[in-house]
């Protein structure tokens, strides 16, 4: 089964190194998406929409086998996001 980890940053450099250490990982199957939280940001992904997110945060989000998610959350948890969840990816 797949899971979402989805981490919000306030600056777009912090997202960049999260895409980055990602990257460098070379976590089999992870497929990393990032962009700027706003009205047209994906839905879906953006279940945590809340108070903590503020629109012109950059979100990274990262979709991998569920026996990969502890260490995607470790290494996006490395540039100090203001949020971070993960979910199974619904079917």
């Amino acid at each position: 089964m797949n899971e979402v980890v989805v981490a919000v940053y306030r600056t777009a450099s912090a997202a960049e190194t999260a895409v980055e250490d990602l990257e460098a990982a070379g976590i089999p199957s992870a497929v990393v998406r990032q962009f700027v939280s706003d009205a047209t940001a994906p839905e879906g992904l953006l279940e945590l929409r809340s108070r903590s997110i503020a629109s012109g945060d950059r979100v990274v989000a990262a979709t991998v086998e569920e026996r990969h998610a502890s260490a995607v959350m470790g290494l996006l948890d490395m540039q100090a996001p203001v949020s971070m969840t993960e979910a199974p990816l619904p079917m």
